[in-house]
């Protein structure tokens, strides 16, 4: 299938130089180390452009609490796009603080604000930080059946492990490995994936992504309803 007729040109894919992106990345790492966790809460975003306001979402300091990015790091959208923002950054390194101080109140908070969402997504900025991370997103999970999870994530081992251990995922919990341009996905039990696609690039088959979370999500297709063997493209930005 050529992009051709599915690329549309509205999202542009820029690579920052290396000295912006750590001194961006610095700072929210140096805010982080600095808070007093006792007296913060997780703090969501509510809405973007792509998630709307239906879609809250949780995130952390983009490559710093990215395990596995380095193939991706010199574009990373929340770097280039959000974290130029002061609020951003002070958000960023707040959840961050908290995921690495506190973590059990982590997910105590996101799974009581659970309680009262239909759709959350993990990461814009950040990702699984380890094993026992991703234990914390499955429990949220579990705690909230009526809530649908959505995220997308590079730390591909973490969740192939906790599968090998404990056997499906919670079915609310749609967990989408993400692919990179050159790389191939370590994906024994056959996640959903997702897949960056250029300009002159040739594209696998795949759901195309319509840049609204969503409306996906309350449709329950796209992402929110792909099956195993699945990938979703989307115009790299």
């Amino acid at each position: 299938m050529s992009t051709h007729a599915k690329l549309t040109g509205k999202h542009q894919y820029v690579e920052f130089k290396e000295e912006t992106i750590n001194a961006r990345v610095a700072k929210m790492v140096e805010l982080s180390e600095t808070l007093d966790v006792s007296k913060l809460h997780v703090k969501f975003s509510y809405g973007n452009r792509k998630t709307t306001a239906l879609v809250p979402s949780v995130s952390l300091i983009p490559i710093h609490d990215c395990g596995n990015c380095e193939m991706c790091k010199n574009g990373c959208y929340d770097i280039r796009n959000v974290c130029c923002y002061k609020g951003s950054q002070a958000q960023r390194a707040n959840n961050s603080a908290i995921a690495h101080k506190d973590p059990e109140r982590f997910f105590i908070e996101v799974s009581a604000a659970c309680k009262f969402l239909k759709y959350m997504r993990w990461f814009i900025g950040g990702d699984i930080l380890n094993y026992g991370f991703f234990e914390g997103m499955v429990k949220v999970a579990k705690e909230n059946p009526h809530c649908e999870f959505l995220a997308f994530s590079k730390m591909w081992g973490v969740v192939q492990r906790w599968i090998d251990i404990n056997g499906e995922l919670p079915s609310n919990l749609h967990m989408i490995m993400s692919e990179w341009r050159g790389t191939k996905v370590y994906n024994p039990h056959n996640l959903p994936t997702s897949l960056p696609v250029w300009k002159g690039d040739l594209a696998p088959e795949g759901f195309w992504c319509p840049s609204n979370c969503a409306e996906c999500a309350e449709s329950n297709c796209g992402c929110w309803a792909l099956k195993k063997g699945e990938r979703v493209l989307f115009e790299a930005h």
